[in-house]
């Protein structure tokens, strides 16, 4: 009896968790063949980016999980990346947290979403423990986070890859240093290591595509935050220096292409997961931008990358090309 009443009670979560109390209550969409943005036959790196999305389900997350889902299933996508804020409000405490379970393993259930998911580190994560983060890397088949900062390679074709440099962004803003911070745990983190890190690690790659995945962005269009100086001055002239093409970052609950006039880099936020806020054009860089659910799809070739942001709903709200 007791093993009967356990398994109702079990499956009325999951139903639950997917229920969005909140936020924008449409039916989703999914999108038809005839409407796809690329051609399946193109051979491509295919890969999803979704950031600031652990809420139990509820802003839309279960929205933007099924169309990841979809979106994973028609082409194939490798991989998942993740750019921070893993968890709200206070991260995990360890690997056993139910948060794994309401916010992660029960939200992106769907069948194509089994695959790998690089990690990066948010703000957020710091208000729980880190170190589960990375320790849940041994125990989930799909969670990736070797460490607070690390490198992968991809392969796209025969003769050509893309080096993807995911690093911990929050112990770089001064803030975070307060007494009263939340975020005091950033405190005994080395950040000149870590630039000396990443500008090895990219300078070492003889990858054709060069990526770098953080929380915080370098430029935003967002009223409420802007632009993060510690990374103008800190990070921005090694991703010069060793011709990254593409930043990529969360932290703002938007999608948005940022990019300065003149500049060799594009910069991608995806921090849509699920709640998100109003945005704007502060600093005149930003190309797009929307305060809704979403979630960006890359399509990676040996000479060019596609990006698409995508709504909770399966529409194509955006979509940009760039040459390596």
């Amino acid at each position: 009896m007791k093993l009967i009443i356990a398994s109702v009670f079990f499956i009325s979560f999951v139903l639950f968790s997917c229920k969005n109390k909140t936020t924008v209550q449409k039916e989703i969409k999914t999108l038809k063949s005839d409407t796809l943005p690329l051609s399946k036959k193109e051979k491509a790196l295919n890969f999803l980016i979704i950031g600031d999305w652990g809420r139990n389900g509820d802003y839309n997350q279960c929205d933007v999980a099924d169309q990841m889902n979809y979106y994973a299933h028609e082409y194939d996508v490798k991989f998942v990346i993740s750019t921070g804020d893993n968890f709200y409000i206070n991260g995990v405490r360890s690997i056993d947290d139910p948060q794994w379970a309401y916010s992660f393993e029960n939200v992106y259930h769907g069948g194509s979403l089994q695959t790998d998911w690089y990690v990066a580190l948010g703000n957020h994560d710091y208000r729980g423990s880190v170190q589960a983060e990375i320790d849940y890397t041994k125990k989930s088949r799909r969670w990736n986070m070797p460490s607070r900062y690390y490198s992968i390679k991809e392969k796209i074709d025969k003769n050509d890859s893309a080096c993807f440099v995911f690093y911990d962004s929050s112990p770089f803003i001064t803030n975070y240093y307060k007494e009263s911070s939340p975020y005091n745990g950033v405190r005994g983190q080395d950040t000149t290591k870590q630039l000396k890190w990443i500008d090895s690690t990219l300078s070492a790659t003889k990858s054709q595509w060069k990526f770098v995945i953080g929380h915080h962005p370098i430029y935003s269009g967002s009223i409420k935050k802007g632009a993060t100086p510690e990374l103008l001055s800190g990070l921005k002239p090694i991703l010069d220096k060793n011709k990254v093409q593409v930043y990529i970052s969360g932290h703002e609950h938007s999608l948005q292409h940022n990019k300065p006039f003149g500049s060799s880099i594009d910069y991608f936020i995806s921090g849509a997961g699920s709640e998100t806020e109003e945005v704007g054009d502060v600093n005149g860089l930003c190309l797009f931008n929307y305060p809704k659910p979403g979630f960006a799809f890359e399509s990676l070739t040996a000479d060019s990358l596609k990006t698409f942001f995508i709504s909770y709903e399966g529409k194509i709200l955006y979509k940009t090309a760039r040459a390596r």
